[in-house]
């Protein structure tokens, strides 16, 4: 009889409590919100980080390619490196965005469809494209893409007259890289941050990497340095360039850098 009594009860608890409704008060919400919102803010950054190394990695893969390009032109044309060139005379004989990228099976950027000096379209070939760059507000053309990503060293077809001393640019004269042979670190392209096809080491585009760059050595090989080995104090406005970097060899040194310098001329 009690254990009768006692089922009904339960099943009397069991229908009222049946009708209840449990709902989710305002303060769980909100708490929960602030929550996912806490780890979100945390984890944010790390997958901008993480994103901007993979875009990095392509970046510098691309370089590469530049680099695997001018080995192969190198041994077609006797050891000699392209030129600088400059988007304002693309016709130049020997530049290297015109020589190089038909190793790449790119079209030559002299015959790339333009609206006027500008570039109507980059080609299809990721190697043109820094993905950081690419996005960024910076030194547009009509088509709304960057004509130049990277850059090549100024120097190495000649001596820059803004840097050095009394002396014409050769420009348009290619010399042999083994000129450079025992300079394992010379430069010889790299992130550019201005739309020109060459530059030096204040020219360097280190603002798309979070604070880092790609170089492309004269040997094909590819490393990534920090503005701070560009310029002094990492400060592009204000810094001065840093000649002597034991991992960045630019291909001159001017005397007064030398003098103070000598074990690194």
């Amino acid at each position: 009889m009690f254990q009768h009594r006692k089922r009904q009860a339960g099943v009397v608890c069991r229908r009222r409590n049946a009708g209840k409704r449990y709902g989710t008060t305002l303060l769980e919400v909100i708490l929960v919100i602030s929550i996912v919102a806490f780890m979100l803010s945390l984890l944010s950054p790390m997958l901008r980080k993480a994103r901007e190394q993979a875009r990095r990695l392509i970046c510098a893969n691309n370089l590469r390619q530049w680099g695997n390009a001018s080995q192969y032109y190198r041994e077609d044309f006797n050891d000699f490196i392209p030129t600088e060139g400059t988007y304002l005379k693309i016709n130049k004989p020997y530049t290297w965005f015109n020589v190089l990228p038909p190793y790449l099976n790119a079209p030559a950027y002299v015959d790339i469809e333009r609206q006027g000096k500008l570039i109507k379209e980059l080609p299809s070939l990721n190697s043109w494209i820094c993905p950081s760059k690419n996005v960024s507000k910076y030194f547009k053309s009509r088509s709304g893409k960057n004509q130049f990503h990277y850059g090549m060293n100024r120097v190495l077809d000649g001596v820059d007259s803004r840097d050095a001393p009394t002396s014409s640019d050769q420009g348009e004269l290619p010399i042999r890289a083994n000129r450079y042979a025992r300079k394992p670190t010379t430069v010889f392209m790299f992130d550019i941050f201005p739309n020109s096809p060459h530059g030096m080491a204040d020219d360097v585009g280190t603002s798309y990497h979070f604070d880092y760059a790609n170089v492309l050595f004269l040997d094909s090989g590819v490393g990534h340095f920090r503005a701070s080995d560009f310029v002094t104090d990492g400060d592009y406005r204000n810094g001065s360039i840093i000649w002597n970097h034991p991992g960045l060899y630019w291909g001159y040194m001017p005397p007064t850098v030398a003098a103070r310098s000598p074990a690194t001329n």
